[in-house]
C-alpha cells in the first residue's frame, strides 16, 4: 500500500479480520459510516486541476513526487470518450470535426453531444444489467423463455438517456408499484427484482419463492449497498458486522410482494388506442364473413332449410337478428355454427355453389384467415413485483438457511450496524409500505453507502478500476479506498447535483484526471506499479459487447433502431446443431433485425452467445460488479475467423468503394477513421499501399479483416 496513514489502516483492518470483530470495529469501519465532505485540498501545481476532482488526484501524487501522465491526444481523447459514454466508436466526421475544433471548450462540447445522445442509455444500461443479473430466460434444465424481460431493459435505458435521478431510479426499481400507484407503467422497473434464475418446476413452490427472495435481498445488498449481506443468509457473517436476522428482516420489506409474470402495464391512451383497433379488426373480419355468408346463403337453404339446431341462447338470438343487423360477434356465431352444420356436406355446398362462386368464396376465405392471423398486438404486460394489500404474512428466520424450518419472526428493519432504528412504513389500501420505506432509506442524502457504492462504479466505469476495487464490497473484507476522501466528496456531491448521473459523469469526464494518456513512466510505475494513484489512465480492453458493436458500426452494418423484444444472431453451425431446429435459438430473420445493437441480443442463460463469451462476458445467474478481463486464444480466433468479423469486413471493403472511389489512398484513410478514429501514420499508408496495390477485392477484404484484428480495434488508450 502507498499512503503511511490511510494504508497502514487498511492493512491493520485486514489483520483483524481474522480475528473476532468487536464493537468498536464494526462502528469504526469507514464505509458504515456517513460520508462527509472534506475540503478539496491545495496543490503546488495549480495549473493541472481542471475541476475538484483533479485537486484530490493531484495532492496524492505530489506526496509520491510522481507527475501525472500528459494530456492524450485529440484522436485518442474523443475515441476514449465515445465508447465509455455511448458503446460506440466516432464517424469519421466526428473525428474530423473535433481536430479541427479551435474553440477552448471543443472537448466539453463532444461531452454535453455524447450525453445527449440516445445511445447513451444503451450503454449505461449495460452496466446496470449486469448488476440486476438481467437474462431473457429462466435459466436452469428447462431455461424457459421470458417473452416480456425486456420491458424492464428497455426501461432502464429511457431511465438513462431521460437522466432520471439515481434516487428515483433506485426507488423506482424498489417499490414503483407503492411509489406510482396510478401508473402502471411505472412498475416495470420493478424487473430488476425479478431478474433472478427460476426453476420453474420445482416440487415445492413455496421453496421455490423462498429462493427468489434469498436472491432478491442478496442482489439488493449487493448492488446497491455494496454489501455481501448474502452471507448472512445461514449464519452471523464472518467478517462484516451483519447478523443473520440483518439479512432476514432485510428480506421482510420483500416478503409480502406478489410474483406477477404478466402485470398490465398499459396506459389510457394505449388501452383507448388497443379498443379501437380492435374493433376495426373485427370490423373487418365481420365483413369478409358476411360476404362469405352471403355467398353461400341460397346453396345452404336449399341443401338444408333454417339454422342448425343450437340449444344455446346466444346463437339462437344471432339467427334470429336479420343479417344487416346483425353486431360483429353474432356474424362470428353464425358464420361457426354454419361451417359447422352437421346436415350439410362441404362437398355438395362446393358444387352448389357453382366455379364462379366457389372461387369467390375460396378467395374470401384465405383473406379472412389472414386477417385472423394479424389482429393487433395485445396490450403490454411485464414480469413485476407488486402487492395487493396492506396485510403481510410473517417473516421468519431460517434456521441454518433452511426452508421449512422457520426460527424467530423478523419484522422489516435495516442492517442494524447501518441504522438501529426501527423502519417508518406507511400502510395504503393495496401496499404495506415496506419496499417504499425501504427506498426512502435507500436514497438518503447522508446514506453511509448508496452513493459511494455508485459514484465507485462510475468511476470504474471510466478508469478501469473504482476508488474502491471491490465494488460490491465496501465491507472489512473489501478492500480500502485508494482516495477516501475523493469518494465522500463525490458521495456527497452526487445529492448536490440533484442525484444527476450526467452531471456526475460529466465532472469525470472533464477531469485532467480522465483525460490522461495512457502513456507509461519507469519512476512513476516503480513507485506506485498497480496505478493505484491514478497517475495515468489504464488500458482497457473493449468488451464483447462493444466490440461487436464496433464491428457493425465500423462497417456501415449497425442497424440503430432502439427497443424491443430481443434478436438473434445467427450462431455457429456447430451449434446450430444443438438448438432443435431453432427452437432454443431462432435466428432473427433478416441481416438488418440480426445487425441491431449488442443490448439487444437475445440472452439465454444455458447458451451465451458465442462471440461475447469469448470476451468474457459474466454469467447472468449472479450480479456482476466488474467483468472478467481475459486474454485468450479463442478471442484472436473469433476475430480472425468468426462469420461476423468476415462479414463487417466485407461490408468495410464495399463501404470504402462507395465512400471513396477508386482511389486506394482515400480507401486506407477512411479506413483507419472508421477502425481506429485516427489518420494513418506514413508507415502504416505505405505498408497499406503496397499491400493492396493490385486493388483486387481480396486483398481489400483482407486488409479491412487486418485492421478489425488490430489490439488498437479492441483497446482504449
Amino acid at each position: 500500500m502507498l499512503r503511511p496513514a490511510t494504508h497502514l489502516a487498511a492493512i491493520l483492518m485486514a489483520f483483524s479480520s481474522f480475528s473476532a470483530i468487536t464493537a468498536a470495529d464494526e462502528t469504526d469501519h469507514w464505509s458504515f459510516l456517513p460520508p462527509t465532505r472534506p475540503e478539496i485540498p491545495a496543490v503546488a501545481d495549480a495549473s493541472w486541476p481542471r475541476n475538484p476532482i483533479d485537486h484530490f488526484l493531484l495532492a496524492e501524487l505530489e506526496a509520491f513526487d510522481i507527475p501525472p501522465a500528459p494530456e492524450a491526444d485529440r484522436a485518442t481523447l474523443l475515441r476514449r470518450l465515445t465508447f465509455d459514454l455511448t458503446g460506440l466508436p466516432p464517424t469519421p466526421e466526428e473525428v474530423e470535426a473535433f481536430l479541427d475544433d479551435p474553440s477552448p471548450f471543443a472537448y466539453e462540447a463532444q461531452v454535453d453531444r455524447l450525453l445527449a445522445s440516445p445511445r447513451y442509455g444503451e450503454r449505461m444500461a449495460q452496466h446496470w444489467l449486469d448488476l440486476a443479473r438481467y437474462a431473457d430466460t429462466d435459466g436452469f434444465e428447462f431455461d424457459h423463455t421470458r417473452p416480456d424481460m425486456w420491458r424492464y431493459r428497455d426501461w432502464v435505458v429511457s431511465a438513462f438517456n431521460d437522466d432520471l435521478p439515481y434516487d428515483r431510479f433506485l426507488a423506482l426499481q424498489m417499490a414503483a408499484d407503492e411509489l406510482e400507484p396510478d401508473n402502471p407503467a411505472a412498475a416495470v422497473a420493478t424487473g430488476f427484482h425479478r431478474c433472478y434464475p427460476d426453476m420453474v418446476d420445482m416440487n415445492d413452490q413455496g421453496e421455490r419463492r423462498q429462493i427468489a427472495l434469498d436472491d432478491i435481498t442478496e442482489t439488493t445488498g449487493l448492488a446497491v449497498l455494496g454489501l455481501t449481506i448474502g452471507c448472512a443468509r445461514c449464519h452471523d457473517h464472518k467478517f462484516d458486522p451483519l447478523s443473520q436476522v440483518d439479512f432476514y428482516r432485510l428480506q421482510a420489506f420483500f416478503t409480502p410482494a406478489r410474483f406477477d409474470d404478466a402485470y398490465p402495464v398499459s396506459t389510457p391512451a394505449q388501452e383507448r388506442s388497443h379498443d379501437a383497433a380492435v374493433r376495426s379488426w373485427q370490423g373487418e373480419l365481420a365483413a369478409l364473413r358476411a360476404a362469405i355468408l352471403r355467398l353461400e346463403a341460397d346453396p345452404r337453404e336449399t341443401l338444408a332449410p333454417g339454422p342448425p339446431r343450437d340449444p344455446r341462447p346466444n346463437t339462437q338470438n344471432a339467427f334470429a337478428t336479420p343479417a344487416e343487423d346483425r353486431t360483429p360477434d353474432q356474424i362470428r356465431i353464425v358464420y361457426d355454427a354454419l361451417a359447422k352444420d352437421p346436415r350439410i356436406d362441404p362437398d355438395q355446398l362446393d358444387a352448389a355453389l357453382g366455379p364462379d362462386r366457389l372461387a369467390e368464396r375460396n378467395t374470401l376465405r384465405t383473406q379472412l384467415d389472414a386477417l385472423n392471423d394479424a389482429g393487433p398486438p395485445p396490450l403490454p404486460v411485464a414480469r413485476v413485483l407488486v402487492e395487493d394489500s396492506p396485510d403481510a404474512a410473517p417473516t421468519h428466520l431460517l434456521l441454518r438457511g433452511q426452508y421449512g424450518k422457520p426460527g424467530p419472526e423478523v419484522e422489516p428493519g435495516f442492517p442494524s450496524q447501518l441504522d438501529p432504528n426501527a423502519p417508518r412504513i406507511n400502510p395504503t389500501d393495496h401496499s404495506t409500505g415496506r419496499r417504499s420505506a425501504l427506498a426512502a432509506w435507500l436514497t438518503q442524502p447522508d446514506h453511509p453507502l448508496t452513493a459511494r457504492v455508485f459514484v465507485n462504479r462510475l468511476w470504474q466505469l471510466h478508469f478501469g478500476r473504482g476508488i474502491v476495487a471491490t465494488p460490491s464490497d465496501f465491507g472489512v473484507m473489501g478492500t480500502y479506498p485508494s482516495h477516501p476522501e475523493l469518494l465522500d466528496w463525490l458521495a456527497t456531491e452526487l445529492p448536490n447535483q440533484g442525484w444527476s448521473i450526467k452531471r456526475m459523469q460529466r465532472l469525470i469526464v472533464t477531469s485532467a484526471a480522465y483525460r490522461m494518456s495512457s502513456q507509461f513512466d519507469p519512476d512513476s510505475h516503480a513507485i506506485d506499479p498497480d496505478n493505484e494513484l491514478f497517475w495515468r489512465q489504464n488500458r482497457r480492453r473493449l468488451d464483447g459487447e462493444a466490440i461487436r458493436d464496433a464491428l457493425l458500426s465500423s462497417s456501415g452494418l449497425l442497424n440503430p433502431a432502439q427497443g424491443g423484444p430481443p434478436i438473434f444472431p445467427e450462431l455457429p453451425e456447430e451449434l446450430t446443431k444443438l438448438s432443435s431446429q431453432g427452437a432454443i435459438w431462432p435466428v432473427s430473420p433478416t441481416p438488418d433485425e440480426r445487425n441491431r445493437r449488442s443490448l439487444y441480443v437475445f440472452i439465454r442463460r444455458n447458451l451465451r452467445y458465442p462471440f461475447f463469451e469469448a470476451f468474457d462476458r459474466p454469467d447472468t445467474n449472479a450480479s456482476c460488479p466488474r467483468r472478467d478481463v481475459t486474454t485468450i486464444a479463442p478471442q484472436a480466433l473469433a476475430l480472425l475467423n468468426d462469420r461476423l468479423a468476415h462479414d463487417a469486413a466485407s461490408a468495410l471493403a464495399e463501404r470504402l468503394d462507395r465512400s471513396t472511389g477508386p482511389d486506394p489512398a482515400a480507401r486506407i484513410r477512411l479506413a483507419f477513421l472508421l477502425t481506429l478514429g485516427r489518420e494513418p501514420a506514413p508507415s502504416e499508408r505505405e505498408l497499406a499501399s503496397r499491400y493492396v496495390n493490385d486493388h483486387n477485392e481480396a486483398a481489400w477484404h483482407s486488409f479491412c479483416l487486418a485492421l478489425l484484428n488490430l489490439n488498437e480495434f479492441v483497446f482504449l488508450d
